[in-house]
């Protein structure tokens, strides 16, 4: 994780929701996380009382929280084509669960590899690999080990993929993304 990142200890809380009549109140009241540093849209709707890292860090407690991803915007990368929406992220560790979407004939211009274990799962769409011809359809799941290289890729349609980092996505930015925030 880059040493310029912070994480704020005064992020917004969510209200605490109305407690299902399944679950006791004593447990209720008690249920919430360890301590934890996330980001993204799950933990932006589910962080309830700031709290504090061992080591005495900002961090927060979350409740569990389920997102209606079709209600959320895509956010446009500064690499033309390729939009995303964070649904969590270990501020920590660097580790992520993103949705990508690559528009028809945008990819990634280069051979690459990455700082942790990256594993895509495509919803929809068709995302190759140029130099292997690996080809991503609906279904398909693919794992691209710790510092493998990769890439170049095109997208053959508009093509949507589940990608989870076990840890941070680049060793160092790539000169694809002029913003150092579209390596996280």
């Amino acid at each position: 994780m880059s040493a310029d990142v912070t994480y704020p200890a005064d992020l917004p809380l969510a209200p605490r929701p109305p407690r299902p009549d399944a679950v006791s109140a004593d447990e209720w009241a008690a249920n919430l996380s360890e301590p934890a540093r996330y980001g993204g849209e799950g933990p932006d709707r589910s962080r309830e009382e700031a709290a504090s890292t061992p080591d005495g860090q900002a961090a927060h407690r979350f409740r569990e929280i389920l997102v209606q991803t079709q209600d959320l915007e895509w956010v446009d990368k500064t690499l033309a084509g390729l939009s995303h929406k964070t649904l969590w992220r270990n501020e920590d560790t660097g580790a992520s669960i993103t949705l990508v979407r690559f528009r028809r004939g945008s990819g990634i211009p280069d051979r690459h590899s990455h700082a942790s274990n990256q594993f895509m799962y495509c919803l929809s769409g068709r995302y190759t690999y140029t130099p292997t011809n690996v080809t991503l359809t609906a279904g398909s799941f693919y794992w691209n080990p710790r510092g493998s290289l990769h890439g170049p890729t095109i997208a053959e349609e508009e093509t949507v993929l589940l990608e989870i980092y076990d840890g941070p996505h680049y060793p160092t930015q790539p000169s694809w993304y002029t913003d150092p925030a579209d390596a996280r």
